[in-house]
């Protein structure tokens, strides 16, 4: 019986290893954040936000991503809790000066849009395998048992696609005309083929509900 319970836990602790080791895609990112200390930004109501300056559209697949991602980053942009004011209805509310239709005017520049790969060279690891034996005790009674052993396993070179996306964001006060929060973001995955597009959402994701949380604390 005391070895029946002891199989059973090993069996736990591998299955705990095995999650802990189950693959994930590498990815890096590279943010350079800055907001003014001074600034109130609860005050913040209604902000102008403009369409993201597309200015890496080199790899652009067909001209539907322009709209495409001016959609989604537009969908993000509505997550603060302010009212989003388009420069068209800015410049009938405010002729003279459509930014002063609201608190603040928000701008964004995609500054890269990159598709890319890299051979990874081959190597080998040593991996956890578990099999079940029969163990005969001294009284005769035969128990079944798992145990486990390593083995090695050989990993061919292979190809490795990437995507990069960098986007920069800037948030001016209407009145002044000051930058009051930036941010610079670069994020690059790896086993992602022509993933930009959702590496691009999440970093507008990430940034209004940043902005979204100096509001409403």
């Amino acid at each position: 019986m005391k070895t029946l319970l002891q199989s059973f836990h090993w069996q736990k602790l591998l299955l705990l290893l095995c999650l802990l080791l189950l693959p994930t895609l590498p990815a890096s990112a590279e943010k350079t954040d800055w907001y003014d200390k001074d600034y109130n930004f609860s005050q913040i109501k209604k902000a102008v936000v403009y369409d993201v300056v597309l200015t890496d559209t080199a790899e652009f697949e067909s001209d539907l991503l322009n709209q495409t991602l001016q959609e989604e980053y537009l969908k993000n942009a509505q997550r603060p809790q302010y009212h989003l004011i388009r420069p068209d209805k800015a410049a009938v509310l405010s002729p003279d000066n459509p930014n002063e239709a609201a608190d603040v005017y928000i701008q964004c520049e995609l500054l890269k849009w990159h598709n890319d790969s890299y051979i990874k060279e081959p190597y080998t690891t040593w991996e956890s395998r578990t099999a079940t034996r029969t163990k005969k005790l001294p009284n005769g009674q035969k128990v079944s048992e798992t145990y486990s052993y390593t083995v090695p396993v050989y990993h061919p070179a292979r190809t490795v696609y990437t995507s990069t996306v960098r986007l920069k964001f800037e948030v001016f006060d209407s009145k002044t005309n000051k930058r009051i929060m930036a941010r610079d973001e670069l994020r690059l995955r790896d086993d992602s083929n022509h993933g930009e597009k959702g590496i691009f959402g999440r970093i507008s994701k990430s940034f209004f509900d940043d902005l979204n949380k100096k509001i409403t604390r």
